[in-house]
């Protein structure tokens, strides 16, 4: 199973392709599924579903009536990729940086095991190939589908890769695993003037630093540190020449939690707190924050059953949450989900142009979800 799981993931690796625009990446998919005893469906554009109808005719222990959804993601990101690997990307400014070649290459493989083992197993599986993780959310699309009421689908797995995990180790932990994400977007309009008279200004620059400063104070101090939540700024781009106070400054981040009311308080508090900066400075200060996606909240339930299958593994329960997130969230608004993580153990980070890893550890992850099926 090795040497195939490797072929998958680097055939795949080679060809990553953005958003819902999967085409070769879903042609790749359905060859490999074709020559399987499963039922493919194709939906949303670029989806692909397999599904696979439980053998256990005979079984008093069959649960034929329900079937078990595993599901991958199918996108890549638009950056270009930075090693030197012989199944590097051939599409200029795109790269699976993600891990997403992996995640699609364990369920081709886990394809492959369910074709002659479904009369061991007393469900039906279904096997999900989603597209736009990384753009738009596609898993709500597919939620939006029907097919999970379709197939009966009562439960909904996982994996995704993690570099700051053991290789070959599993983690993850019930309720908050992945927090709900926005971006956020502060654009203050001031008065440039030149810096000899910046009293006739109204300096923008100065004006970002410090409302930076006091967001991040809010964010630390208005909410127990039980809360989780995170608020940070990456970019601020502000001014034009050096001699002249800057009439524009634009700051972007990301603002992430795990409750509605936490997530609608601090939105609330980066308003007020933007307008008093209005009033204080005579300024005008704009805000655009996008909805972002739901948090993954794992099932408590799932997590005990999968904490105990896949005991023989080295298996860790992470006591916080990552503050990362993730689309499998949307199915988890229709029936109970457990997401898991499968160890890189290397040291490059995730969305990294040099993100890469040992496909053994793929091995480990099929296996698992031959357990959880069990």
């Amino acid at each position: 199973m090795k040497s195939l799981l490797k072929k998958y993931r680097r055939d795949l690796h080679s060809i990553p392709e953005i958003g819902y625009d999967v085409y070769k990446t879903k042609a790749y998919i359905m060859e490999q599924l074709r020559q399987y005893r499963c039922e493919i469906t194709e939906l949303c554009g670029t989806a692909v579903c397999a599904y696979f109808r439980s053998e256990m005719k005979d079984s008093s222990d069959c649960r034929e009536t329900y079937t078990v959804a595993i599901r991958s993601d199918m996108d890549a990101l638009p950056m270009t990729e930075g090693t030197d690997a012989a199944y590097a990307s051939i599409h200029e400014g795109a790269m699976h940086a993600c891990g997403h070649d992996g995640h699609m290459a364990m369920l081709l493989a886990l394809a492959g095991e369910l074709d002659h083992t479904m009369h061991t197993i007393p469900h039906n599986v279904l096997l999900i190939f989603q597209p736009a993780e990384e753009t738009i959310g596609g898993a709500k699309d597919i939620c939006a589908s029907g097919i999970l009421s379709t197939y009966k689908v009562n439960r909904i797995y996982a994996f995704h890769l993690l570099p700051m995990l053991k290789k070959h180790a599993i983690g993850s932990r019930a309720n908050e695993i992945m927090s709900r994400s926005c971006e956020l977007d502060i654009t203050i309009h001031g008065k440039s003037s030149h810096s000899a008279f910046s009293n006739q200004g109204i300096d923008a620059l100065a004006i970002g630093c410090e409302l930076v400063i006091e967001l991040y104070n809010m964010v630390q101090a208005e909410l127990p540190e039980t809360e989780y939540r995170l608020l940070k700024f990456g970019r601020m781009k502000s001014g034009s020449v050096r001699n002249a106070v800057s009439s524009s400054t634009v700051l972007q981040g990301t603002l992430r939690s795990f409750r509605d009311d936490t997530f609608q308080f601090l939105g609330r508090r980066i308003r007020e707190i933007s307008q008093s900066y209005e009033k204080k400075y005579q300024c005008k200060i704009n805000i655009s924050q996008s909805l972002g996606y739901p948090p993954v909240i794992n099932d408590p339930d799932l997590f005990e059953e999968a904490k105990v299958a896949l005991s023989e593994f080295d298996f860790h329960t992470f006591k916080e949450p990552l503050m990362l997130s993730e689309d499998f969230s949307s199915y988890q608004q229709l029936i109970p989900g457990l997401l898991l993580f499968l160890g890189t153990g290397t040291d490059t980070p995730l969305h990294s142009n040099t993100f890469d890893f040992d496909e053994d550890i793929l091995a480990t992850g099929v296996e698992a979800y031959l357990k959880l099926l069990k």
